[in-house]
């Protein structure tokens, strides 16, 4: 898997790019940013964009669900970019434990997503 940091980045927003396969040292890697985020910020904004990502490890997938419901409230505004139906699957049972939700979106729709992680609206 590829763990690309987007350019976005900054403050309390985090922007990734993830291909490929998802691996317990990859989600290990982005959960790590998050929570360095999360000390120094009251909340804490995400872009999550997944492109050609067909197969999660199922133990990363469910320490992940984990850490999200312990740290729920510590979210901001989430975006999840994806280009597959189980990926906006995915987004909506995560949406549950986060404080404002997950909003998901198809890739062709990216733009929309970064626009209201960074700024609150779409």
């Amino acid at each position: 898997m590829m763990l690309e940091i987007l350019p976005e980045t900054r403050d309390n927003i985090l922007a990734v790019r993830v291909r490929d396969k998802l691996t317990i040292p990859d989600f290990d890697q982005y959960r790590n940013m998050v929570r360095d985020l999360m000390l120094k910020n009251k909340e804490t904004h995400i872009y999550y964009e997944m492109v050609d990502v067909d197969w999660i490890n199922p133990v990363a997938a469910i320490e992940n669900g984990m850490f999200d419901v312990i740290h729920g409230l510590n979210y901001g505004r989430v975006a999840m970019v994806g280009e597959k139906k189980w990926q906006e699957w995915s987004a909506r049972l995560a949406s549950t434990v986060k404080k404002h939700g997950i909003r998901y979106y198809d890739l062709a729709e990216k733009e929309n997503a970064m626009k209201y992680v960074l700024e609150g609206e779409e």
